[in-house]
């Protein structure tokens, strides 16, 4: 049997970048990533602040990598609604609902993502936007070719921006009142209105 196939879990290593990542979560959903330390992080992972450097070589590539944690996880989720045909509503309120639960969970981190300027920081955002835009543009030229959405203008690209825009600032910007249902159907409702004219 080889040392892979022995080994049954995550190593030590992946265990403390795992920390890591948890204590920043907790730290930036109560403040800014600006007056989180290297020590509070360290700390709250349960290690020195050597230690922190051997993971991490700085807080914004821990900011980082918990933006591209939620990026492969927003990816998956909007997929079966992204590769399907039409407006697909049970896949449109799923995939929008888990939008929206990922935004009230983790408001603090996304916040500063989607209005931060740091340079890591904005390659993400725009990498994330561009990304979804170009789906999104393509299953509206699909549904437009097939019949099931109406021509434009506006063009495919044009309108997933719009869509885009709307929705980020739905959530970024989102009235504390509303729960998470209504945000849902407030969001699928854009949707449909602007892709389909329904």
């Amino acid at each position: 049997m080889t040392t892979a196939a022995r080994r049954r879990g995550p190593t030590k290593g992946d265990l403390r970048e795992r920390a890591i990542l948890d204590a920043a979560r907790t730290l930036l959903e109560a403040k800014p990533l600006s007056a989180v330390t290297t020590d509070e992080l360290a700390g709250g992972a349960g290690l020195s602040r050597s230690s922190f450097y051997f993971y991490f070589d700085s807080k914004v590539a821990v900011l980082a990598a918990l933006l591209e944690e939620l990026s492969i996880e927003l990816r998956e989720e909007n997929s079966p609604w992204l590769d399907s045909d039409g407006p697909s509503l049970p896949a449109l309120r799923s995939a929008t609902a888990h939008t929206v639960t990922l935004w009230r969970t983790s408001a603090g981190l996304l916040r500063q993502a989607f209005t931060g300027d740091d340079a890591q920081l904005v390659a993400w955002r725009d990498a994330l936007v561009d990304r979804g835009i170009r789906r999104t543009a393509a299953k509206v030229e699909r549904d437009r070719a097939a019949g099931l959405a109406p021509a434009g203008p506006p063009s495919a690209v044009a309108l997933a921006r719009m869509l885009h825009g709307a929705k980020t600032e739905l959530l970024l910007h989102r009235d504390p009142s509303t729960g998470d249902e209504a945000l849902v159907e407030d969001v699928v409702g854009a949707t449909l209105r602007l892709v389909y004219g329904s």
